[in-house]
């Protein structure tokens, strides 16, 4: 099963589940990053998952954790596709959550490790995938026994997105909202951005804001510019009102 990014209103922005399709093995394997390697034989299925949830259960395994197999190792797989449209975007893979130590690669190019287990992470693909050609995401998994007083799960157990965005485009986690002033009738409302791509020279960027009451009306309104220093590819405006 191929995933393609489906979205035509290339360029833009769109935000897509990429839970479908994967292909699952328990156990540890060498070269299940290379995406020639032959999954033919994996279970099929879809995220979130975790393996440990199916059992058995067994005195055997640690029972402050729930006496469930939830350590050990275990890989996923994905092939998909990226349209050629989307060459000059910025291309991101998201999981909102892997159990745990997770290793990643994208045709066969090592992304990176997140070793907690309940945080979320993010990779840029854009300079890894193939446009308009196949690609093959690979994830490896490695919880361990005793690392836990409670039952952690195992496996790809979040969500998992695949986001298009233009060069200049909001970063990631990129928006901050405080309020350092309310009252009874009052709030000063303080709005800061981080803004990616914006190193352009000559580039003018704003960023415009409206803060909705609980009916969905339309209470204030503001707009700052990005401020930078010389080329840097990033920026940060801020606005209160």
């Amino acid at each position: 099963m191929m995933t393609c990014l489906q979205t035509t209103d290339f360029p833009g922005t769109a935000r897509e589940s990429f839970n479908a399709g994967w292909r699952f093995h328990r156990g540890d394997v060498a070269g299940a990053e290379v995406a020639t390697f032959d999954d033919s034989g994996w279970r099929v299925l879809d995220l979130p998952h975790d393996w440990a949830i199916e059992g058995p259960f067994d005195v055997k395994y640690n029972a402050r954790c729930g006496g469930l197999p939830f350590h050990g190792t275990g890989w996923y797989r994905k092939p998909f596709e990226i349209p050629s449209r989307a060459k000059g975007q910025v291309l991101s893979v998201t999981f909102d959550g892997a159990m745990y130590n997770a290793h990643v690669w994208i045709n066969g190019q090592f992304l990176g490790n997140r070793p907690c287990g309940y945080m979320g992470f993010r990779y840029d693909i854009s300079r890894h995938v193939n446009y308009g050609g196949s690609n093959l995401m690979a994830v490896k998994l490695s919880p361990q026994d005793l690392s836990s007083r409670w039952y952690p799960g195992a496996g790809i157990y979040r969500n998992v997105w695949i986001e298009q965005n233009n060069p200049v485009h909001v970063a990631p986690w990129g928006t901050f909202i405080t309020t350092p002033e309310v009252g009874r009738d009052h709030a000063l409302i303080r709005v800061e951005t981080a803004i990616e791509g914006a190193g352009g020279e000559g580039t003018a960027i704003a960023v415009g804001y409206e803060i909705l009451d609980p009916f969905g009306q339309v209470v204030a309104r503001a707009e700052g510019a990005v401020s930078k220093e010389g080329a840097l590819a990033s920026g940060r405006v801020t606005v209160q009102d």
